[in-house]
């Protein structure tokens, strides 16, 4: 376990926040999961290159994280191929590794990973070795229990159906492999980047979620809604049952989907997808609303549940250039509740597309995103509405693209006056060695315009190369994805921390770059992104000195001259955040990796 203090990109300003109140400050970064050491990549030439090989397995990839109801104690997940020197079997399965949040000796959070108890928590048998695809993570009954979702096909089927698995606290299995999401011959699922099983309620130990799934397979190839619970039962365990499911878009092909919900509205839910059977796709961006009534509907393709639907963006001219809205994406704009002081998922969202040109049928994969729209809009049962039109953001996020990029909603500035943001992150298209990026962006709901907060690192995350070289169709086929999560700082009574982002990613470690037999490892990122307020010092007494009691000087004598002093601080900061902590040499690779990507693709 290595525990690194990775400094804040500010390098002769080419990452310096463009506002003076960025509040996130340096990334601790644990590696939980090392490279394997015998299972090794296959090379080849002088000097040694990595190969393309057919699904072999990257190492670690599609790492997940979830927390338990203490806030501190959790479990990370990670497809994983080699566990505490154990290869595992039928060459990958799902790695659960426990954790626990702590302080180090200067106050920041780390994550402690709890190797003794970390395990293989699937066996099966997939055709193409589809064994535990695309986890997720996430908590039940308020943290009492942790759920991974993930894919699988079975040996002899070409079918991929998500099952969902679940464990308390000691990593006891309190719900067997059970069957969540499938259509007939589709290939089920793919989501946003981002949580897919996105909780409507927990009362009671009924757990409702709801989860979109982009099915793309020989069957109807279509983008699902899907509508479940997950109910304790009277033994402690838990049962998984389907509700219902309707299809939104019948042009699934990347569609990538998210659905959400607001707090004061828990019988509707919100999804965005994008609509195409082509690469890249060419039938816009969508966002529509369910009604999701508990006991309202019940069974396959409920179709009049729908309420709404309604495209967003299509194609546009861009300096003369095609472009097609892609890889719709939204976060829930979150808001205090004064009772219970937790932040709540509100009735607006923050959306973000790309208007992307070219195609998917090279190495290239994905072609190049010529604008970066986001937008603010307000939702209900009777549509939506624009709070900030669609901006191009592009030309502010230098050097940000959108292959693989993961959205998640953040908290930026002090606890009593908290501002509304989207953090991005993207990864290395080359394997990793240097930080992954973060990139902060803040929303001002008085003037509804955006602003660039910065750029920050956090782990290495390898979005393309070793998952893509080793998986299914290499060369072609296959990406890893970031995943991340805001908490409130567990440790905020003895921290200036108020708010954590925390992140898993995979990616090679910058001491095995030079070998590329070594695969992927697997790291936990701990971002602060929002502080508690400063308690202003107490207002000194004044001590009378000797000049108090003598008189004041003669009219004929000048008065006694003074000196005024100023204080300097010990701690150099930029934009009101620290940047102190250990600058090191994996700090300074970051640096000039990062230098080399900071440019927008023409």
């Amino acid at each position: 376990m290595n525990n690194l203090k990775l400094m804040m990109f500010a390098a002769a300003g080419l990452l310096t926040p463009a506002v003076a109140n960025a509040e996130v400050k340096t990334a601790t970064i644990t590696k939980v999961l090392g490279a394997a050491t015998t299972d090794l990549a296959e090379v080849s030439g002088t000097p040694a290159r990595l190969r393309r090989q057919n699904e072999r397995q990257p190492g670690n990839e599609d790492t997940a994280i979830a927390f338990f109801k203490d806030g501190k104690s959790g479990l990370l997940f990670s497809m994983n191929t080699e566990l505490n020197g154990t290869r595992a079997t039928h060459r990958m399965q799902l790695a659960m590794v426990p954790f626990t949040l702590a302080q180090d000796t200067a106050g920041a959070v780390i994550a402690q990973p709890n190797m003794a108890g970390a395990k293989y928590v699937t066996n099966n048998i997939g055709n193409e070795y589809r064994n535990a695809n695309y986890p997720e993570a996430f908590a039940i009954d308020g943290g009492d229990a942790i759920c991974a979702a993930y894919n699988y096909q079975a040996n002899g089927t070409n079918d991929t159906k998500r099952y969902v698995k679940c464990f308390d606290a000691t990593g006891a299995v309190v719900m067997p492999q059970a069957l969540a999401i499938a259509k007939n011959n589709d290939d089920c699922s793919m989501r946003q980047d981002a949580q897919g099983f996105v909780p409507v309620t927990q009362v009671g130990g009924k757990n409702h979620f709801a989860v979109y799934a982009g099915c793309n397979g020989n069957g109807a190839d279509d983008g699902w809604y899907f509508d479940i619970n997950i109910n304790k039962q009277a033994d402690g365990s838990y049962k998984l049952v389907k509700n219902f499911d309707l299809s939104v878009e019948p042009q699934e092909e990347r569609s990538r989907g998210k659905c959400s919900v607001s707090a004061a509205d828990t019988n509707t839910a919100y999804c965005t997808w994008t609509a195409g059977n082509n690469q890249p796709q060419r039938n816009g961006t969508w966002l529509g609303a369910i009604d999701i009534t508990p006991g309202k509907f019940s069974g396959a393709n409920q179709q009049r549940a729908l309420l709404w639907k309604m495209q967003i963006g299509g194609r546009t001219q861009i300096e003369g250039r095609t472009t097609y809205s892609m890889r719709a994406m939204h976060s829930r704009i979150m808001t205090m509740n004064p009772t219970t002081n937790v932040l709540e998922p509100s009735d607006m969202i923050v959306w973000r597309s790309g208007d992307l040109q070219g195609n998917n049928n090279t190495n290239g994969k994905g072609g190049t995103y010529r604008a970066n729209q986001m937008a603010v809009m307000k939702l209900s049962r009777a549509g939506m509405t624009y709070v900030t039109r669609m901006t191009d953001v592009g030309p502010m996020l230098l050097g940000l693209d959108g292959t693989h990029l993961e959205m998640q909603y953040g908290v930026f500035g002090t606890s009593d006056a908290l501002k509304p943001g989207i953090l991005f992150t993207s990864g290395s298209h080359t394997g990793g060695g240097y930080a992954a990026q973060v990139r902060a962006v803040g929303w001002d709901e008085a003037t509804g315009k955006f602003s660039d907060m910065g750029q920050f690192g956090i782990a290495p995350h390898d979005r393309h190369l070793y998952p893509n070289y080793t998986g299914n169709n290499p060369g072609n086929q296959g990406r890893n994805h970031a995943y991340g999560t805001m908490i409130a700082n567990p440790f905020a009574a003895t921290s200036k921390d108020a708010f954590l982002m925390i992140y898993t990613t995979s990616g090679k470690d910058q001491a095995d770059m030079n070998d590329p037999r070594k695969k992927l490892s697997a790291y936990i990122s701990i971002l602060p992104i929002a502080q508690n307020p400063a308690t202003p010092p107490p207002t000194p007494t004044p001590t009378p000195t000797p000049q108090d009691d003598q008189p004041p000087p003669m009219d004929d004598q000048p008065a006694p001259e003074t000196e005024t002093e100023t204080e300097t601080g010990s701690e150099t900061t930029l934009g009101g955040c620290s940047t102190g902590g250990a600058s090191t040499g994996f700090g300074m690779l970051l640096l000039l990796g990062l230098a080399g990507l900071i440019r927008r693709r023409r």
